[in-house]
């Protein structure tokens, strides 16, 4: 798998590649306002629970260390909130600035798109390696764009390789966000609590925050228990707002801990949720046998490369071969599983 890693600074062009312009109103700023909501949100859940609860205050007086250890909660969730948000997924424009060799790519990549549009604006060209070296026969770019095209599959055409905003070739797993107007590398999802998409960056840092907060709903939900359990005989307003808030409280945690579910999946056989909600759709996977997870690598190795890896620059998986694809499809064997094999 190749991997782009730092280089000397590239063309003028891909420094305003990385900053395009939005558009209408799609963009980032709009989601501050979401995340001033979330921190009311936290605020309102958690402090309600002391204010209601005298026997809770008076339980943190005597055992401070049971209070440290739900501050400390706290304040990691919201770390992890504020750490995912304010990261970078993973952008096509970044990797490019990454090294001069994307920089290449970028600039025959507008080229050829200009020169295979259709009156209609849609790309019919298939590309291959001759006519690639065609259009550029004595430059060195058309090496670059044969390096991109290695990580597809055979016959793959301009449409599925060329995004239609950026004009750019994009790796396997990539896809544009309209809302942050950049493709983003390992694309899972555009978040809107975060304002931010999850891709190749972020996408252990998402997991840890889900975690996080699904334990520190957890640990709400039950002090509001206790609260309606040992308040049961007291003011009926205390009562009253008490299971008003837990209510909501528990449709949160539900969908926090399907969440966690999913994303636990998506980490151990090394998919997205764009990849599992289109797969039909995107082209290079089509031909891919139902249960097989073509990007998967086993479950240690998954995981490896989304928390503990520290290579650095951007890491692009290629497509796997086909009959390598079939060959991961047969039935598991006892050798499979204590090699951790996911298909």
């Amino acid at each position: 798998m190749p991997c782009c890693g730092e280089s000397d600074p590239p063309h003028e062009a891909i420094r305003v590649l990385s900053q395009p312009q939005r558009h209408g109103s799609h963009g980032r700023k709009p989601w501050r306002c979401v995340r001033l909501i979330v921190m009311l949100l936290h605020a309102l859940f958690i402090g309600a629970v002391f204010l209601l609860d005298p026997a809770l205050r008076s339980q943190i007086r005597q055992d401070q260390w049971y209070m440290c250890l739900y501050g400390g909660l706290v304040l990691f969730t919201l770390a992890q909130y504020l750490y995912t948000a304010n990261s970078s997924p993973g952008y096509v424009a970044d990797m490019l600035k990454a090294g001069s060799a994307m920089h290449a790519t970028f600039i025959n990549t507008t080229t050829i798109s200009k020169q295979v549009c259709s009156k209609n604006g849609s790309l019919n060209y298939f590309m291959s390696r001759s006519k690639i070296e065609q259009h550029n026969p004595q430059s060195a770019t058309p090496s670059s764009l044969l390096q991109m095209m290695d990580l597809y599959p055979p016959g793959s055409s301009s449409r599925d390789l060329t995004c239609s905003y950026c004009h750019l070739i994009q790796p396997p797993r990539t896809k544009h966000c309209h809302d942050c107007d950049k493709c983003i590398l390992q694309f899972d999802h555009h978040c809107t609590w975060l304002g931010t998409c999850i891709g190749i960056r972020n996408h252990c840092r998402f997991w840890w925050y889900i975690f996080g907060q699904a334990s520190l709903v957890i640990w709400t939900v039950a002090l509001y228990i206790q609260f309606l359990h040992v308040d049961m005989n007291g003011s009926w307003l205390k009562g009253l707002t008490g299971l008003t808030l837990l209510l909501p409280l528990i449709v949160i945690l539900i969908v926090l801990l399907i969440l966690l579910m999913l994303h636990t999946y998506l980490a151990l056989t090394n998919q997205t949720t764009y990849e599992i909600a289109r797969r039909k759709r995107i082209s290079y996977l089509r031909g891919v046998p139902r249960k097989v997870h073509p990007f998967s690598k086993g479950i240690c190795r998954n995981l490896y490369d989304l928390c503990l890896s520290r290579q650095k620059g951007y890491v692009l998986e290629a497509v796997p071969p086909l009959d390598e694809l079939e060959a991961r499809a047969r039935p598991y064997t006892c050798r499979d599983v204590i090699c951790c094999r996911c298909c």
